[in-house]
């Protein structure tokens, strides 16, 4: 399921939906007409085979969350949704078993339930109706939620507690507002489609270079990621902001991050999020209760590496994100290390200096940027093996 904002009809679907939502000011109307066009999106996208099965996987989907909102049902419920959105995911993820399987007739369930956003969306609506933090979302809310066309490429991921609490109307937009919306599309297409490809074309060899170029194309190569994947978020949000669909903010400024932590809170800020309300925190939480509190850093660490080992393997089930996703808990846990040892050592005045310090600020920097840029090259470690 690939939606390429390249294609006609992808802005087609942005104008009529700037058409029929700009003049409703029904809240009804308004939800049920952005389901509509969700909906046409799917089919247009995935041709009515699939289009069907996706239909049919959200009815089955919608039929669990209520189970699993109810008193009696809910173990079960949530135990069946995990195992078969897992089993899917996992099918979808294996390299040796997706070749296989999607080239069958349900290529378009795999392929839609293990597209990643969709899958992550999922957890999230079923742990806050399992807590009984909100009510089970009607059908309309499951399809606004789980497939808004304009964050179907490259996310951001909405959490389920803020979709619930956007107002049902949203404030009509001033000129300048329209403007801004309008500015941060053509800002992602041209970063998407300028300069990101233009990094690419000149810089990036796929690892058939070598030697010193190769940490040439390692600082290129997270500098073209960036580019292309925060330029998906811009027009996500662009689009978004003209259609009165709330949508969150993925990307602020990570390359002047100073160390790991500050990195996540800075790259792919929606999937950050979503990793501490639903692996992170829980994960601490549990351990922290478990041993009394006794071991609150090692808890910590701990919960960092699990974290983001799944946080890997979400990515790809391959050696290389597996690889990924530890060095960026190694680089967490020594980033929460150091902190702690900053703090017990210079205390909160001598902190707030070492903080203030620009020299120290410019190299941390670049620690980081080379950090983060070498992470990178090991999600590309078949380069130069095939």
């Amino acid at each position: 399921m690939v939606v390429d904002l390249a294609s006609l009809k992808f802005w087609l679907f942005v104008v009529v939906g700037l058409l029929v939502l700009t003049p409703l000011t029904h809240a009804a109307a308004r939800r049920t007409v952005w389901a509509g066009l969700n909906l046409a999106f799917l089919f247009v996208l995935m041709g009515h085979h699939g289009f069907l099965i996706v239909l049919a996987a959200l009815a089955v989907l919608y039929v669990l969350l209520q189970a699993a909102g109810k008193s009696g049902p809910r173990p079960a419920a949530v135990a069946v949704t995990l195992t078969i959105c897992g089993l899917l995911f996992v099918f979808h993820k294996l390299p040796w078993i997706a070749d296989r399987i999607h080239a069958g007739r349900f290529s378009p369930l795999l392929t839609a339930i293990g597209y990643s956003y969709v899958f992550l969306r999922i957890i999230d609506v079923l742990r806050a109706t399992w807590e009984s933090r909100t009510p089970p979302p009607t059908p309309i809310q499951l399809v606004n939620y789980l497939t808004p066309f304009n964050m179907l490429a490259a996310g951001p991921i909405q959490a389920w507690d803020e979709f619930v609490a956007q107002p049902p109307v949203p404030d009509a937009l001033t000129f300048d507002q329209s403007l801004t919306m309008i500015e941060r599309i053509v800002h992602g297409l041209f970063k998407k489609y300028v300069l990101a490809y233009a990094v690419k074309a000149i810089f990036i060899t796929d690892g058939r270079a070598g030697g010193w170029y190769r940490l040439v194309e390692m600082n290129m190569m997270y500098i073209w990621l960036f580019l292309d994947f925060s330029a998906y978020s811009d027009i996500a949000v662009g689009i978004g902001g003209l259609l009165g669909v709330a949508t969150p903010e993925n990307f602020n400024k990570p390359f002047i991050a100073r160390n790991i932590t500050d990195f996540w809170e800075r790259w792919h800020i929606s999937l950050s999020m979503w990793v501490r309300r639903n692996l992170f925190f829980p994960i601490q939480i549990a351990l922290v209760r478990r041993t009394q509190g006794r071991h609150a850093l090692a808890c910590a660490t701990f919960a960092i590496f699990v974290a983001f080992t799944l946080i890997g393997f979400w990515h790809g089930l391959t050696l290389p994100f597996f690889e990924w996703g530890l060095l960026q808990g190694i680089g967490l846990a020594v980033c929460n290390l150091y902190r702690y040892r900053l703090k017990k050592q210079l205390g909160t005045k001598g902190v707030a200096r070492y903080m203030a310090s620009w020299p120290i600020f410019i190299m941390a920097v670049v620690v980081t940027f080379e950090f983060e840029a070498f992470t990178i090259m090991v999600q590309f470690s078949h380069w130069g093996h095939g």
